[in-house]
């Protein structure tokens, strides 16, 4: 076991320069997620709750799509493939890929089927509900093989690939069973950002990132189990025949399970001195660690780098993404 090592902003610099030319390919549940921002003064007289006054409206990338807008803020082309609905909200999202510069050409219509929406009511920088939209069930066979056919043509000149799985039923353990196998074939990185009941689909990935909670549910760890130890860590890797494993640990910051010996569990401690909202955090880190991993950095550097970005975006209300000069100035 081994303390953190540090990462200097020249180094940073450099390895952010490689940015420019590194494609990722991007699978998962895209969401649009929708802000209602205004002010309280009052409790409604129809029941015991507060009556918001909203005061303005914002609407920005959820899920798998605000991974792909991490990416894109740090300079890397991105190549999105995913499934939405034949509604308004599709339209709204499509249109929030392309503002962006993401490639949308992957994004499939499902008739019928309902895009995945979250919306929340902000009052004084406090959330005050949420409430989600989202479809039920598979996709169907069809639009399953348009997302293979899709993602599988990536394969020869993308760096990396991304799955952001939210358990909305755009995944199937065949489905990333032959992905995950066509592209380690190639040796294309593969990362997951997984779904806690999911773990079993990931099998022969480079790198999956889930939080504490998700690694205990996830996996066949011992009933009762309250923490991932080095011994756990081992576990999940070989049942899922894992590269490396990170562990993503919120006010405690981050342990890293990669390799053989005594270099090959880092834990990182948090960077966040202040904490105002961690929706997205997740998909900060995991796109900032791809990002570093397809551009040829080592992991252990691609680590610090997510560890310092998640640092900074918490620091928003809502969803939000680190350019690439805010991540270069996070290590001032």
């Amino acid at each position: 076991m081994t303390g953190p090592p540090r990462l200097s902003k020249d180094r940073v610099k450099k390895y952010a320069q490689r940015f420019a030319t590194t494609r990722i390919s991007v699978l998962g549940d895209i969401m649009l997620d929708r802000y209602f921002w205004g002010d309280v003064d009052r409790i409604s007289p129809e029941a015991p709750v507060p009556v918001v006054r909203v005061m303005r409206r914002s609407e920005k990338l959820g899920g798998a799509a605000n991974v792909a807008a991490n990416l894109r803020a740090l300079g890397i082309e991105v190549r999105i493939v995913a499934v939405t609905g034949d509604d308004r909200e599709a339209g709204m999202v499509r249109g929030l890929l392309r503002e962006q510069g993401i490639d949308d050409g992957g994004v499939v219509k499902v008739a019928g089927r309902e895009t995945t929406e979250k919306v929340r009511i902000i009052a004084r920088n406090q959330q005050i509900v949420r409430a989600d939209f989202e479809a039920e069930g598979g996709i169907g066979d069809e639009a399953t093989a348009k997302l293979f056919d899709a993602v599988s043509a990536h394969v020869q000149d993308s760096d990396a690939l991304l799955v952001s799985d939210y358990g909305k039923g755009v995944l199937s353990q065949d489905f990333l069973k032959r992905l995950i196998a066509a592209w380690r074939e190639r040796g294309k990185v593969v990362l997951v950002d997984p779904h806690v009941g999911h773990f079993p689909w990931y099998r022969g990935a480079t790198v999956i990132t889930p939080n504490v909670k998700e690694a205990l549910g996830g996996s066949s760890l011992p009933a009762g189990t309250r923490d991932v130890t080095s011994e756990g860590a081992a576990h999940i890797r070989r049942e899922l025949e894992l590269d490396a494993l990170l562990v993503t640990r919120g006010e405690h910051g981050m342990s890293l399970y990669h390799g053989e010996g005594e270099q090959s569990e880092v834990h990182i401690p948090t960077v966040a001195k202040e904490v105002y909202d961690v929706t997205g955090a997740g998909d900060t880190v995991i796109g900032v660690l791809a990002a570093g991993l397809a551009a040829g950095v080592d992991i252990v550097d691609s680590v610090l780098m997510a560890n310092q970005a998640a640092g900074e975006v918490v620091k928003e209300v809502g969803t939000s993404v680190l350019s690439r000069d805010g991540l270069l100035a996070a290590f001032d």
